[in-house]
Parts: C-alpha cells; structure tokens; sequence
C-alpha cells in the first residue's frame, strides 16, 4: 500500500525543491561520480537485500570490500575497522571513497524513506 502516491517521485514532486534535489543526487552521485558504476550498483543490490550481493564469499576486492563497506554503513560502524579500510584505500582512490561512501548513504536514505511510503527498495 503505497501512503502518499504511486510513485517516489510523484511524492517528491509535491515539494519541488526536494524533487530537484533528489533529481542531482541522483544524476552526479548515484549514477554518475568517479567510481565504477557497476561496484555502485552492486552495493545498491546489497542494500536492497538482493541474495546475490549478500553473500560476500562471490565477490573480490575491490567490490568485497565494497559491499563490507555497505554493510558497515547500514548496520554497524564498527565493522568498519582497521583491515577493511586498508582494503578499501588498496581498492580506491580517497576521491573514490568519497564518492562510493556517499552514494551508499544516499541509497540507504532511499531505500528506507521508499518503504516508509510503502514502495519497493528500489525502482
């Protein structure tokens, strides 16, 4: 049952300036930025509990550590320490982490804002 409209950006478009906020993030962080398009959707898969990008055993650096990163991001910090984050500086630039651990956020906002108003995870 969807709570406000039938889609996520029919809800947005009732408030202007978050629909062309969102359309930005949208355009130059989630589908655009400096790191592989495909590790970022692969960690969008993850946050949406696609089976295939949970089981991190399928993956190898740099789209392991990616994906670990994800996890850490949506449900503790504190699995980011020390040996992930020396993956992930071997794996990306600082400019890429920047990017990727933005675009992480901003799809977890999503994805959970989305099924508060009773949509799927993802489009």
């Amino acid at each position: 049952m969807t709570r406000l409209g039938s889609t996520a950006d029919e809800i947005r478009a009732l408030v202007p300036d978050v629909l062309a906020s969102w359309r930005y993030i949208r355009e130059n962080v989630l589908e655009r930025g400096v790191v592989d398009q495909g590790i970022k959707d692969l960690c969008y898969r993850y946050l949406a509990n696609d089976p295939e990008a949970k089981d991190f055993a399928r993956f190898h650096d740099p789209e392991r550590a990616a994906l670990e990163w994800a996890d850490a991001i949506a449900h503790d910090s504190d699995r980011a320490g020390d040996e992930l984050w020396a993956r992930l500086h071997r794996s990306f630039s600082e400019v890429e982490l920047v990017d990727l651990g933005c675009a992480i956020g901003f799809e977890l906002g999503q994805q959970h804002w989305r099924r508060t108003v009773g949509l799927s995870a993802r489009d």
